[in-house]
């Protein structure tokens, strides 16, 4: 039942990721026009309205999504009639809100890093993820197997939740220092 409510809301989540993925797209090519130019206040200044549009962009995406997966419990009926299942898939539906929620505010960061070139930090960190979230997944298994915790699709779309939050909070300080700097560059000249 698991693997059956898996592939529901995977199938879910491939439908929805596209809504915020698109952010990252636009991100990536609006900011480099702004970026690339000689440094100046004027400069300064659509760096950090492109933020603030972006965050408010991703703000909506992650409220309109989040209303489209209150229709999941509804809308399983369509690929399954057991009725373990449907609850299964109930139950990753507080994680993949989670998700999705602030999915719209780290695609945003994630374009905007691109934009900026910020190559090395992004790189940095998804080498860092590469190793740190499979650890993690593999202590979960780990306790699953020894009967210490209950496991289930549940939690796994928990720990991807998280995943999530942090990588928000992670690009969205990485602006702002990104921002600050911009800033006194700007006002040495």
């Amino acid at each position: 039942t698991d693997m059956a409510a898996q592939q529901i809301v995977f199938s879910f989540f491939c439908c929805l990721t596209p809504l915020v993925d698109a952010l990252s797209q636009t991100a990536q090519s609006f900011v480099p026009t702004i970026f690339e130019k000689e440094k100046s206040l004027r400069r300064t200044k659509a760096l950090k309205q492109a933020y603030n549009s972006f965050f408010k962009a991703g703000s909506i995406f992650g409220s309109f999504i989040l209303g489209l997966i209150t229709f999941i419990p509804f809308l399983s009926r369509f690929f399954t009639t057991d009725p373990f299942v449907i609850a299964k898939v109930q139950g990753a539906i507080p994680g993949l809100m989670t998700f999705f929620a602030v999915g719209g505010l780290m695609c945003v960061g994630e374009g905007m890093l691109l934009g900026q070139k910020d190559l090395r930090f992004l790189g940095r960190m998804y080498g860092a993820y590469f190793f740190i979230v499979p650890y993690i997944m593999l202590r979960l298994k780990k306790r699953a197997l020894l009967g210490i915790q209950d496991v289930g699709i549940g939690t796994m779309w928990g720990i991807f939740s998280i995943y999530q939050c942090i990588r928000v909070a992670i690009w969205h300080v990485r602006l702002k220092l990104l921002q600050k700097r911009t800033e006194r560059e700007t006002l040495s000249f």
